[in-house]
Parts: C-alpha cells; sequence; structure tokens
C-alpha cells in the first residue's frame, strides 16, 4: 500500500524551479511569474490513483494519474505542451 498523500498541500519553497525552466525552454515571462507563485496542491489518493489540483493566482490546472501508468499531461499552466509522464514508487534501498 502507498503512503497516504491524502489532503491539501502548501508549497514552502521552490528551490532552483527557474533552472529548471530554462532548461525546458520556458519563455521568459513566464518563468518570471512562475518563479513568484506559491501553490497550493489538492491530492485525493484512492490507493494507486491519484486525481491532483494545483491552485495558484495566476491559473489552477488538475492532473489523474495512475502510478506505474504512462499517461499525457497537457502543461498548459505552463507552456502549453504536451507530454508523456510516468509516475513510479521507488523502494527504500536495503541496508545503509
Amino acid at each position: 500500500m502507498p503512503a497516504d498523500f491524502n489532503g491539501t498541500w502548501e508549497m514552502v519553497s521552490n528551490d532552483n524551479f527557474e533552472d529548471v525552466m530554462k532548461a525546458l525552454d520556458i519563455d521568459f515571462a513566464t518563468r518570471k511569474i512562475a518563479v513568484h507563485l506559491k501553490q497550493t496542491k489538492v491530492i485525493v489518493q484512492n490507493g494507486d490513483k491519484f486525481e491532483t489540483k494545483t491552485l495558484s493566482t495566476f491559473r489552477n490546472y488538475e492532473v489523474d494519474f495512475t502510478i506505474g501508468e504512462e499517461f499525457e499531461e497537457h502543461t498548459k499552466a505552463l507552456d502549453n505542451r504536451v507530454v508523456k509522464v510516468g509516475v513510479q514508487t521507488r523502494l527504500p534501498s536495503k541496508g545503509v
């Protein structure tokens, strides 16, 4: 059983986000707006199925996915691309 992520989550920090957006070739104006947003993430989880809502003063968007299944995400909240995404679980390593 996966961890329980149900709830409302508030962004505390956004370290290196502008560098990530530069690497993705996001335009200057969008980067400048995005780095200043404080987002709220609402997650409804049912086992491996997730319904997520990202809320901000600039734009809101929703992404639903199932762990281990590839899906297409329309990045309309950032730069309007369609990308293939896969969310995987990560097992803890054994030993030290």
